[in-house]
C-alpha cells in the first residue's frame, strides 16, 4: 500500500480511497496526521482532507485536536460488533474463553483470506511467558496451524499446493519450504483431524489447530491454541489437538461458515 495510490474499479474511486484510509488507520493502530495519510496512500492533501472529513461526519474516523491527528472512530466499533454477530463470532468467543480457562494458553479463531490466515478472535494467555499477537494479524497459510488446518479441508488444496514455488519463503528454521512435504502434511492432518505448527511461524511457539467445517466438510476457519514450546511436550500436543477438534465442532454449530469466503 505504501507509495501506491489505490486504483479501484471505474466509478468507485472515492469509495476505494475512503476504504484505503480506514484500512491504513486500522493497520497502523495509532493516530496519523493528514500529511502522513496522504503520503502513505499517494493522495493529494485536498483529496485526503475531503475523505477524512466525510468519514469523520459518519463517526468512522475521529480527530484528536491536541495532535491534529486522526484515528478510527466509534462507528467502526459498532460496525465490527455487528459483523461479529453476523458471523456468529460473539457466540464463538465463549468457546475460546473456555479453552483459555482450561489451559491458560492463548486461543485464536482465524479465517482464510486468499493465501493468508487472518486472526479474527483472540483470547490472550495471562501467564508471564506467552506469545503476543493481535486480531488482524495475518500469516501465510503454509506456516500456521490455522492455515494448514483450513487448507487440509479446502476444496482447492491441491491447486494451492501446485501453484506454490519450488521453495517457499522461510520464516523460521523450522518452516516447511518444500510443497511436496506440505502436501504430505495436509494428508496427515486430514487423517488426524488437527494440525500442528512446530515453531514454523514463530520460533519458540508450538500451536495446534482444528478446522471449523461446513455441512460439506470444507473449512474457511480454524481454532488454534498457541503455546510456548517449553510448555508444549508431545503429550500435550495430542491433548490440546483433541480439545481444539471438539471446540471447532461446537463453533461450527452456530458460525455460518458459508459466509466466510476465501478471497
Amino acid at each position: 500500500m505504501r507509495g501506491t495510490e489505490v486504483q479501484p474499479p471505474a466509478g468507485t474511486q472515492a469509495i476505494g480511497r475512503a476504504l484505503a484510509v480506514l484500512k491504513l488507520l486500522a493497520a497502523e493502530g495509532t493516530e496519523l496526521g493528514l500529511s502522513a495519510i496522504a503520503c502513505e496512500l499517494n493522495l493529494s492533501s485536498g483529496t485526503t482532507h475531503r475523505i477524512v472529513r466525510a468519514l469523520s461526519a459518519e463517526g468512522l474516523v475521529a480527530h484528536n485536536p491536541r495532535t491534529d491527528s486522526y484515528y478510527l472512530g466509534t462507528g467502526t466499533i459498532l460496525l465490527g460488533q455487528a459483523a461479529q454477530r453476523g458471523f456468529g463470532l460473539d457466540k464463538a468467543l465463549p468457546v475460546l474463553e473456555q479453552i483459555n480457562a482450561e489451559t491458560q494458553e492463548s486461543v485464536n479463531l482465524a479465517v482464510r483470506e486468499g493465501s493468508e490466515s487472518v486472526v479474527m478472535l483472540r483470547v490472550q494467555s495471562t501467564l508471564p511467558l506467552r506469545f503476543e499477537q493481535h486480531t488482524g494479524a495475518r500469516f501465510p497459510l503454509y506456516t500456521t496451524a490455522s492455515g494448514k488446518a483450513i487448507l487440509a479441508f479446502s476444496s482447492d488444496a491441491d491447486a494451492y499446493v501446485s501453484g506454490l514455488p519450488p521453495r517457499l519463503t522461510q520464516l523460521t528454521e523450522r518452516t516447511l519450504t518444500d510443497p511436496v512435504k506440505l502436501s504430505a502434511q495436509l494428508d496427515k492432518i486430514r487423517r488426524r483431524g488437527y494440525s500442528i505448527d512446530e515453531e514454523e511461524n514463530v520460533a519458540g511457539v508450538r500451536c495446534v489447530g482444528a478446522p471449523i467445517l461446513d455441512a460439506d466438510g470444507r473449512a474457511q476457519a480454524a481454532v488454534v491454541i498457541q503455546v510456548p514450546t517449553v510448555r508444549m511436550p508431545t503429550k500435550r500436543i495430542r491433548e490440546l489437538g483433541e480439545r481444539v477438534v471438539t471446540a471447532a465442532k461446537e463453533i461450527a454449530q452456530f458460525v455460518p461458515i458459508d459466509r466466510i469466503m476465501s478471497r
